[in-house]
């Protein structure tokens, strides 16, 4: 209804120009308007708000030599006792500062992509002891799975029978000439690694893997290309802890099936895949996942193919 006012609320009563304005409630209680000055806040606000300045001023980056006092009337915990958060320096003793230690961690691994939940799916390339990967699939796959691990700061060696594929690609992702060589037999091949600088021995050597078993240790991984997966090429897999596989042929499907001992339907599956997916194989399941290639991947190595 008209001309009623809500209970507690208060309405502003019309002044004179350059007059002051306060305001009534419903209860006729005149409520003084605070007034604009330029001069500081004082009081109990004015104590708050010079508690909240820095300690020092900007120019000086020191520790202040004692906290400043704490006021009472500026606590804000609901007893009123509330200790005042101080950000800045904080200093320890070098006894206390000698006990601290950092755990190593075995980490994430690579990313290799993401599986059809949208998870992603790592893949530890390298670790303390020698680890071995099998790949059907071109060098498409295996140049972005080496792209991806520059960023873990690996030097890459690979020996094969097609240098032309190779020849560039290390410069062109790293700008340097010695994280990636090429070379046509094992000669030169024999790197260590460590977890600062891992060694990813790359062997493409179209339908077989290396006549006989490279020397592996500590944070160094054999990858092993199989251009097409054919009997010759069975060992190779056998030996792998971990098997990668593009989109294979029928006659791939049923030699991985049978070899991996994958189930019927995994067989199946392996032939309809998508150019930008990878099957991972080993560690006791099959995952299959999209590889999630960067446009910065695609400039380097192009679209997905095999």
């Amino acid at each position: 209804m008209q001309g009623q006012v809500a209970p507690g609320r208060a309405v502003q009563v019309p002044a004179q120009l350059g007059a002051r304005q306060d305001t009534v409630d419903v209860t006729g209680r005149r409520l003084g308007a605070p007034q604009l000055t330029d001069a500081p806040p004082a009081g109990a606000q004015s104590r708050a708000l010079a508690a909240a300045q820095p300690a020092y001023g900007p120019q000086d980056d020191s520790p202040p030599d004692e906290p400043p006092e704490e006021d009472d009337d500026t606590r804000t915990g609901p007893s009123g006792k509330t200790s005042p958060l101080h950000i800045g320096w904080h200093a320890i003793s070098r006894k206390t500062l000698r006990r601290v230690t950092v755990t190593p961690s075995a980490g994430a691994g690579l990313i290799l992509g993401r599986d059809r939940q949208n998870a992603p799916v790592p893949l530890h390339l390298f670790a303390p002891e020698p680890v071995r990967i099998a790949l059907v699939g071109g060098v498409w796959a295996a140049q972005l799975l080496i792209f991806r691990a520059f960023a873990l700061g690996a030097r890459v060696i690979v020996v094969t029978t097609e240098p032309r594929a190779w020849a560039g690609f290390g410069e062109r992702a790293t700008g340097q000439y010695n994280r990636l060589t090429v070379h046509s037999s094992d000669q030169g091949a024999a790197l260590t690694g460590t977890a600062q600088m891992p060694t990813l021995a790359v062997y493409d050597l179209g339908l077989t893997g290396p006549a006989t078993a490279p020397p592996l240790g500590p944070w160094r991984t054999q990858l092993t290309i199989l251009r097409q997966l054919d009997r010759p090429g069975l060992a190779a897999l056998q030996d792998a802890q971990l098997t990668l596989l593009q989109r294979l042929g029928g006659d791939e499907a049923a030699l991985a099936t049978s070899t991996l001992k994958l189930r019927p339907h995994s067989g199946q599956f392996l032939q309809f895949m998508a150019d930008d997916m990878l099957a991972l194989i080993g560690e006791g399941t099959d995952r299959y996942l999209f590889l999630g290639q960067t446009p910065t991947e695609q400039q380097f190595i192009g679209l997905p193919r095999r």
